[in-house]
């Protein structure tokens, strides 16, 4: 029964991980796709424990990775221990949740899981599930890419991609929720395909891979994305070489059909394709917003090569002050706001938040420093050595593995790993033991196994802990689900203007997972905004929600003091409060300057606090603040525009009409400009106007 239950949790997680969404929650893919891998891993480990104490035998293998993955572990414990925000170190930066400390630890024990109790033929099973998923992906990809998203049908019976606010068409992503991540995923199980089709005993079976590596490769090709496509060439060149030219015959036919849907339909690095002759269907329209999660890099007018060099270069100054540990597992969204370069202030995305540094190992050597980076390459060059010194035992298998593993690696030096990639990147090293006998029993010492099964009471005693233990965890993990939909509901609400209901949603999702920083701080700024609308109604509930806010927001800066998001939350509820209570003006300028430090290049920041003192009659204070975010920002549009108004309002006619126009030059014909400056004009420059 335990057999099972080990063997089927891992089969669902090959088969729904990459296909799990659903628009209930605040970011619809990946956090669904966390909470369930640690779902099933609870369920696993669990049985695989009362499997253990039933046979009253440690069942446990030992394979060459278990000190890199021991190294890598304790690696990313330290740099959680350093962290400088030691919550999200923990559980991930919220929504995704990939990527923390406890994603790692679900990884590693699924790797030993896996090595300790599945077979050489149940591998094989899984990883023809995952193509089956795969297929099904990629067909969904394929009829986005034609105009009819079936994530659409299915939400609303509507057959076209109107659901989405993301030009689909031009880009599919399928279930994963961006085409780089749909991309890398694809690229990791061509190879699998390819091996299943070189390898079928029948004529039928090689037609239906064939089949399954067409579709994968349609739908890859539909994502357009240029890393993901460097790590598939890659891994071609290398699957190609392991066979010795030997079978690569076999391939051909295959290789020469990529060619063919290439020249149809284009690729990430070519214009010219033939389908430019056939019309195109309409673009879909605006409905769902955009998640947090989503990915910037591929969006705006800058080209994305030359942001993700900023970033980079981000990310490097944040390891030369970090060197050891980093600045902590996945806290990139804080630190590098410390640290970001000026330049980036110039790139049509200069507002957007990026919570990685959009390359694997920078992201790893600037969050988790030289120990956490240095373990992290131990683990790849182990597993490929280990490739490498059994490629004889099964020739055709390992390279396929070999070569998934190449073009993850090269996808990842321009991106970063999501829950499915990830998830292979620790189960691949790990099907590659089994399937070549690198494994061998670990036995504790007879003196522990003698005290565990000393007596029966004690067993017992045992397997209902771990019973106990096991369902504690599976609710928990509901728990967290639930919450973060009573979460998105509020966000919701908040975003209709309807900040009573937000209130409620955002109540119960913090009585559902109190120690989450992200929904105390949202909750204060509702807070605020209620007790502002009662103030006159209801001054003594008004009341109450003022003291809810100001307690709110001082739990979320507390926990997660380096949060400049919060910071930010936490200036937007000050300010509210101050309608109410002058005195939270002055709260409000402490919390913008605490967030400045935190990001001193954001020009936003700077205009923010230069309207606030304006606000409070310090022009000469706010000119110079905002000249500042002009120097970071040489084309921002509103300081210059607030400059402007500053200086006509202090008498500075000249530089006044100075600003103004050079708000003409970065918005030619900007209506707002002209309407002023053809005011002062009628005013001969002679008297003041309103400030920003």
């Amino acid at each position: 029964m335990l057999d099972k239950i080990i063997y089927y949790s891992f089969g669902l997680l090959f088969f729904l991980t990459p296909l799990i969404w659903t628009p209930l929650n605040f970011e619809l893919f990946e956090f669904n796709k966390m909470l369930f891998v640690y779902f099933l891993t609870t369920l696993i480990i669990g049985s695989w424990i009362l499997k253990s104490i039933n046979q009253k035998n440690i069942i446990l293998n030992k394979t060459p990775l278990d000190i890199p993955l021991l190294l890598f572990l304790s690696a990313n414990i330290l740099s959680t221990i350093f962290s400088i925000d030691p919550h999200t170190s923990i559980w991930g930066y919220y929504s995704r949740q990939n990527g923390g400390l406890l994603s790692i630890i679900s990884y590693s024990l699924l790797y030993w899981a896996l090595v300790s109790n599945i077979s050489r033929d149940q591998i094989f099973r899984l990883l023809k599930l995952g193509l089956v998923s795969g297929f099904i992906i990629s067909l969904w990809g394929i009829f986005e890419h034609f105009g009819v998203s079936p994530s659409c049908v299915i939400l609303r019976g509507e057959f076209n991609a109107s659901c989405w606010v993301q030009d689909v068409a031009a880009r599919v992503f399928a279930t994963l929720g961006q085409p780089n991540w749909l991309a890398g995923y694809l690229a990791m199980l061509i190879f699998p395909a390819l091996y299943f089709f070189m390898t079928a005993a029948t004529k039928k079976i090689s037609i239906t891979y064939f089949i399954s590596l067409i579709a994968m490769y349609l739908a890859f090709t539909f994502t357009y994305s240029r890393g993901a496509t460097l790590g598939l060439l890659a891994g071609l060149g290398v699957f190609a070489t392991l066979l010795l030219f030997k079978r690569s015959r076999r391939i051909l036919p295959i290789l020469g059909l990529f060619l063919v849907i290439n020249l149809l339909f284009g690729s990430a690095f070519t214009r010219f394709n033939l389908s430019n002759l056939f019309p195109k269907s309409s673009q879909p329209s605006l409905t769902f917003q955009q998640t947090a999660a989503t990915t910037q890099l591929e969006t705006g007018g800058t080209e994305s090569g030359q942001i993700r060099l900023i970033v980079w270069q981000g990310a490097l100054d944040i390891f030369k002050n970090y060197p050891i540990f980093g600045s902590g597992v996945e806290t990139f969204a804080y630190s590098y706001y410390q640290f970001r370069p000026a330049v980036h202030n110039l790139v049509s995305e200069w507002d957007f938040l990026y919570n990685k540094a959009h390359n694997e190992y920078l992201n790893y050597l600037s969050t988790t420093g030289i120990v956490g980076f240095g373990s992290y390459s131990i683990i790849i060059i182990t597993f490929i050595i280990v490739i490498l010194k059994k490629l004889r035992t099964n020739p055709l298998l390992l390279p396929a593995i070999l070569a998934s593993y190449i073009s993850y690696l090269i996808s990842n030096f321009f991106g970063f790993s999501v829950v499915i990639t990830a998830l292979f990147f620790f189960l691949f090293p790990a099907m590659a033991c089994v399937a070549t006998d690198c494994v061998q029993p670990f036995k504790l010492p007879r003196l522990i196994t003698s005290i565990i099964y000393r007596r029966k009471i004690y067993t017992k005693a045992i397997q209902l802990f771990i019973l106990l233990s096991t369902f504690y965890l599976l609710v928990s993990i509901i728990r967290l689900w639930i919450a973060d939909t009573r979460f998105s509901k509020g966000m919701s609400a908040e975003d209709s203007g309807n900040v009573g209901r937000a209130y409620n949603f955002l109540s119960d999702a913090i009585s559902l997972r109190p120690s989450e920083p992200f929904y105390r701080s949202e909750l204060g700024f509702v807070a605020a905004a209620s007790s502002l609308t009662l103030r006159g109604s209801d001054a003594t509930a008004s009341g109450q929600l003022k003291d809810t806010a100001l307690s709110e927001t001082e739990k979320a800066l507390t926990t997660s003091p380096k949060n400049v998001s919060f910071w930010r939350t936490a200036v937007r509820t000050y300010f509210e409060l101050s309608s109410i209570d002058p005195s939270f003006l002055q709260k409000t300028q402490d919390s913008l300057d605490q967030a400045i430090k935190l990001a001193p290049t954001d020009p936003k920041l700077l205009y923010n606090k230069a309207v606030i003192l304006g606000q409070n009659e310090k022009p000469e204070a706010s000119i110079k603040i905002l000249q500042e975010a002009i120097r970071l920002k040489p084309n921002y549009r509103e300081a210059y525009l607030a400059l402007s108004l500053f200086y006509f309002d202090e008498g500075q006619k000249l530089e006044a009409v100075e600003s103004m126009r050079k708000v003409l030059e970065i918005v030619p014909g900007d209506s707002e400009a002209l309407e002023h400056l053809n005011d002062w004009g009628e005013q001969g420059i002679a008297t003041g106007s309103g400030k920003p």
